[in-house]
């Protein structure tokens, strides 16, 4: 069956014009945002709740289906627009263009690495040379490029560094979506070559500004680190879950560098954590600690006085990375990542800037950050029971809170909050940040409880990622992500799998006791434990 071309046009103004060659019968979002010819999108990926894979037809409109006609404004279905994730692509007909689609502007847009510039330096010294370290996400790709003294420990001074999204994202927001994905040989390849690329570009960078690496380590969780190598993932698609390979290694690729994988310690605790353990030892960090990566996939590490290390991981979602409640989005311009509270009501800050913001504008979303300083304001001003529900506003006492819970609507998809700057919040985005930060509180206690400690004993929370860098610590307390630790123990790490990184780029050779440790972990099966389920809904409130 011969392919078919699809020729994309942006919607605004320019002669932007894509062609991607797709077959017959596949899904058309990933044929569009999978061909590497746009620029990368976090797509639900056929669950209809997005848009964001929305594209006009240009000419043989099909007729609207259900989902379209929820997600689109009617002007924009009347206009020929319609999600590409509930269509396939048709058999080629006898023009050399089958088929024609208008796609939004944005989809044309440079990644937002492609205007970084190298910090300013002095030349690279006698002995110095380049490491290059690469967190892979699942949600974006983050890189930097230092140099390395010949007789130092650690990492050097800055050289470059940058963020993109994950090339993947068409291919869906979470692990489980990228697995489905590349468990064919089509999608494995499609995949990993996409984000080789996005490595190779880098290093390609790298070297015009005579900063060519010497060698790169990427830390990733399993999934991703297999798909980046190319690797069978059937072991990660279904129980009983298995690694095609335990990491700790060297491989070679082609038009890379040298490129050094972290430890894989378990099928949902990858190189990412390990990474981020190496960067904690080497500072110090007081013990007994634990690092938690909070996003897609919650990954927690506990290390004991004695070095014993207990693994865990639950699913979260991409709700954490803004991707799911219906006005979520990751943050960025125009994107709401804090609530505040004034005379007003309730204040939205948007993304740098230090005030709130005010105006008839409307914002481009929320972040998982926002959404969380948002419910933590609701549930102290008792808008939100612990339940999750809305108040009756005749049940509050606080005249403000009586305001905003009258403001609830009611409708055919639940309750929900309007909110300034065209947002609102909803019953259902309650619920799923509810489930994320049971998931979470489950996780914590029992990896405490397997080491026999109460949580109180840990002397160091350690919250990596931007998650971890970004939100309130006292928002992740009142909300009950965190019980039985003082707020004062929850540390906000940073990119911590990325410092590890750089570390293990610069010294190689402390890979072997960094896999030692991780040989003799102990891996927590959550999920399948007996009583699982009762614990999760027993942390199904909001609050400790």
């Amino acid at each position: 069956m011969a392919d078919v071309i699809l020729r994309l046009t942006a919607a605004g103004p320019g002669p932007r014009v894509a062609e991607v060659r797709a077959r017959p019968g596949e899904d058309l979002a990933s044929a569009i945002w999978l061909s590497g010819a746009l620029a990368p999108r976090p797509l639900c990926l056929g669950l209809g709740r997005c848009g964001r894979c929305r594209v006009r037809y240009l000419k043989d409109v099909p007729p609207p289906l259900s989902e379209d006609v929820a997600v689109l404004s009617p002007q924009e279905v009347a206009a020929g627009w319609r999600l590409a994730c509930r269509r396939t692509v048709p058999e080629a007909g006898a023009e050399a263009c089958a088929l024609e689609l208008e796609v939004p502007e944005e989809a044309f847009a440079s990644a937002p690495d492609a205007d970084a510039q190298p910090e300013p330096q002095e030349p690279l010294g006698v002995g110095e040379s380049v490491v290059l370290g690469v967190d892979l996400g699942t949600t974006s790709l983050q890189w930097r490029a230092v140099a390395v003294e010949a007789e130092s420990n650690a990492p050097g001074r800055v050289l470059a560094g940058g963020s993109l999204l994950n090339p993947q994202a068409g291919a869906g927001a979470d692990v489980m979506s990228r697995l489905a994905c590349a468990r064919t040989p089509e999608g494995l390849a499609r995949l990993g070559q996409l984000v080789r690329d996005a490595v190779r570009a880098i290093v390609e960078r790298l070297g015009r500004d005579d900063l060519a690496p010497l060698r790169v380590c990427v830390a990733a969780n399993t999934a991703m680190t297999d798909i980046f190598l190319g690797r069978d993932v059937a072991g990660l698609c279904a129980a009983p879950y298995r690694r095609s390979h335990v990491g700790a290694c060297t491989v070679e690729l082609p038009e890379l560098p040298p490129v050094i994988i972290p430890p894989l310690p378990a099928p949902f605790v990858g190189g990412d954590l390990s990474a981020g353990l190496a960067a904690l030892l080497q500072e110090d960090t007081p013990r007994p600690f634990v690092l938690a990566d909070l996003g897609t996939n919650g990954e927690l590490a506990l290390l004991t006085e004695d070095e014993r290390l207990i693994l865990a991981s639950v699913p979260l979602g991409p709700a954490l990375e803004g991707i799911g409640p219906e006005r979520g989005s990751m943050a960025g311009p125009g994107v709401v990542t804090e609530f505040r509270l004034g005379p007003q009501g309730l204040l939205p800050v948007l993304f740098g800037e230090e005030s709130p913001a005010f105006g008839d504008r409307d914002a481009a979303g929320i972040s998982a950050t926002g959404y969380l300083s948002l419910l933590a304001l609701l549930l102290r001003l008792g808008v939100l029971d612990a339940e999750g529900h809305f108040a009756a506003p005749g049940a509050l006492a606080l005249p403000l809170a009586r305001t905003l819970a009258g403001k609830v609507e009611s409708g055919p998809g639940g309750a929900r909050l309007p909110l300034p700057l065209g947002l609102w919040l909803s019953a259902a985005d309650v619920e799923l940040l509810l489930k994320v930060k049971a998931a979470f509180a489950v996780a914590l206690a029992a990896v405490c409880a397997a080491a026999n400690l109460p949580p109180a004993a840990l002397r160091r929370l350690a919250l990596a990622g931007a998650l971890g860098e970004h939100v309130r610590i006292a928002d992740l307390k009142d909300l009950g992500f965190a019980p039985g630790i003082a707020e004062s123990k929850i540390l906000a790490v940073g990119n911590t799998a990325l410092a590890g990184a750089l570390l293990l780029a610069a010294r190689p050779q402390r890979l072997n006791a960094l896999a030692a440790l991780c040989d003799r972990a102990e891996v927590l099966e959550l999920t399948e434990a007996p009583g699982f389920q009762q614990d999760y809904l027993a942390h199904m409130r909001l609050g400790e």
